[in-house]
Order: structure tokens, then C-alpha cells, then sequence
């Protein structure tokens, strides 16, 4: 196609048996004005043999040595032809209506650069994830973005957002040298170009596919791999620039509190629960937010019972339970 209104980047590495059903919800899409480029990351299962096998000129398959989620991401945002881009993980799936009803809040709102919408969370093999609260009940901000997204990333990942390609392109896509919370610090940037349109809660523009063995949660166990995030986003000028200096201090402080407790978070889902005290409890000291406050108090119980009070800190173990049974 050569004048396509959408271009959807498949960043994939080592996803078969998962990247065609993503491919299915693509070709699914209610809107046909699209071209999906897949970028094979150097997989070493059978993911590009599957990707083969699908028959539409709209689906290309870019293959590249091992390089990273960001460096397959900009490969593809090279390629692009449409006027907006999304990039959507190869594991996960679309709604059908998600393209239409993205790209028509951005013809709607010209001075957004990016649209987006609710998510829903799904087990490895397609079962909806244990305990989410109700999409009705989500609540998302609207508009000038900037300051809330440095607050904490309030996007699952790039899946419900559509962008508009000229702007990503402008920012020159995701930082490869971030091994952890590149897609943070690319909305971050993003923010300060523009506003963010939601879109509303129902229905959910995808699903997202959530695997225990990710390398994104591998990552993150770690404190030391959410330091240069920090960083490069506190060195932005461009966004340091819409702050005042002790609204940025603050702030500063904020974001370390937030991927702390993220990092906590995901110490607790893997029963490391001496790092996950520490970490909770040092998010908590920086930024004593009553909800975080509450959800600690959720996990001492948890912990102790054993028994699932908060979505968001199921153990990782009980998702793989949870899905062999689905």
C-alpha cells in the first residue's frame, strides 16, 4: 500500500505461537488503510517461519541482528509510511475497532500528538488475567499530559497509543541505549510536543499479554536498571524547561519514589520479599502517597495469608498456575 493511513511496528523477538494471533487482530481491524511492518529482533525459534507464512502485501517482515526492542522499533519508524504510527509488541492483540477510533480522535484534535486508550491484561494463552478492575472504573488524564506521565507512566505500552508519525520521527524515536523504561522516557518526550487524547475506557483498544519470564520483568527486579531512565530523563532541557526549579526538584523526587515502588512491585511478585520492603518502604519515605501506603499494608497481608488482595501484586508463579488451569 502506498499512501496508508496507519503504520503498526511489530517489534518481535523469539514470540512463536504468539505472533500470529497479534497479526490476526491486525488484518482484523475495522479500518483497512494500513501496513504492519514486523521487525524480527534476531529471534531464534520459529518466529520468522510464521510470520512467512501469512499472505498480504499490507504485512512486511524486516529482519535484524539482535539489537533490542528500541533498535527494532526505529528500524521500523524508518520504514513508515502512514501518517500515524503505533508500535505494538508481537505478543499482544488489538480490538478490531482500534484503529479506526485512534486515528479519528487524532483527525479530531490536531493539536494532539498521540491518541490512546484503555488496556485489558491477558494470561500466556489467551485467558483473560485474574482480578482487573472494571475498564468503566479507569481513569486516565487528557490533554497536556507532561507533568502526569513523569509522575508515574500511566501507559501499559505502546499498543494503545497511535502517534503521529511526523512528531516520533522529530524526537528521533526510543533511546537505545536504555535497557529499562525506554517506552517511559519516549512518552516523556513525547508529552512535552503535545497533548494526549483519550479516547474513553470501553472498549479497550488491546490486550496485553502478560509472561512471567519477560525480560522487561527481568530487568526490573533490578534498582540499579531504572537509574538510567532517571537520568536521562532529569537531563532533558526540553522538558526541565516547562518546570519551575523547585517544581522540578519536586518532581525529580517524585519520578524516584514511582520506579522505586514499580521496582518494589515486582520484587514482591517474585517473592523477593526483603528487597521488595525495602524498596516499597523507600518509595514510600520519598513520596508517602495513601494508595501506595494502602497497597503495602496489602502486601504484609498477602504475604502472610498468602492470598491475592491487590491485582497488581499476584505472584508470578500463581500467573502460571492460573494459566495452565485456563
Amino acid at each position: 500500500m502506498s499512501n496508508p493511513e496507519i503504520t503498526v511496528i511489530v517489534p518481535a523477538y523469539n514470540v512463536a505461537g504468539l505472533v500470529l494471533p497479534c497479526l490476526a487482530s491486525i488484518v482484523a481491524q475495522s479500518t483497512g488503510s494500513w501496513q504492519a511492518i514486523v521487525v524480527d529482533d534476531g529471534s531464534t525459534d520459529a518466529t520468522a517461519d510464521e510470520i512467512r507464512t501469512l499472505v498480504d502485501p499490507r504485512i512486511s517482515l524486516v529482519q535484524q541482528t539482535n539489537a533490542g526492542v528500541s533498535a527494532a522499533r526505529n528500524h521500523g519508524l524508518a520504514l513508515a509510511k502512514g501518517r500515524f504510527v503505533m508500535f505494538l509488541d508481537g505478543d499482544d492483540v488489538l480490538n478490531p475497532t482500534a484503529f479506526a477510533r485512534l486515528a479519528a480522535m487524532l483527525d479530531a484534535r490536531e493539536t494532539a500528538v498521540a491518541a490512546f486508550g484503555t488496556f485489558l491484561k491477558i494470561l500466556p494463552g489467551g485467558a483473560l488475567y485474574p482480578g482487573q478492575k472494571p475498564l468503566a472504573l479507569h481513569r486516565y488524564p487528557d490533554g497536556d499530559v507532561l507533568e502526569p506521565m513523569l509522575r508515574e507512566n500511566f501507559l501499559a505500552n505502546g499498543g494503545h497509543v497511535l502517534i503521529r508519525t511526523e512528531v516520533a520521527r522529530r524526537l528521533g524515536g526510543f533511546d537505545t541505549r536504555l535497557r529499562l523504561s525506554e517506552d517511559w522516557e519516549f512518552w516523556c518526550r513525547l508529552a512535552a510536543q503535545g497533548e494526549f487524547a483519550f479516547i474513553g475506557t470501553e472498549p479497550e483498544v488491546f490486550s496485553l499479554r502478560v509472561r512471567p519470564g519477560s525480560s522487561s520483568g527481568g530487568l526490573s527486579v533490578d534498582w540499579a536498571n531504572h537509574q538510567p531512565c532517571l537520568d536521562t530523563i532529569g537531563g532533558n532541557a526540553t522538558i526541565r524547561a516547562r518546570f519551575s526549579g523547585k517544581a522540578w526538584r519536586k518532581l525529580e523526587r517524585t519520578m524516584r519514589a514511582s520506579q522505586m515502588w514499580e521496582c518494589g512491585r515486582v520484587n514482591f511478585t517474585m517473592r523477593r520479599f526483603r528487597d521488595a520492603r525495602r524498596l516499597m518502604l523507600g518509595s514510600l519515605r520519598l513520596d508517602p502517597l495513601p494508595k501506595r501506603a494502602a497497597t503495602f499494608l496489602a502486601a504484609i497481608a498477602q504475604r502472610h495469608t498468602n492470598h491475592v488482595i491487590v491485582s497488581r501484586l499476584r505472584f508470578r508463579d500463581e500467573d502460571v498456575a492460573a494459566d495452565i488451569q485456563a
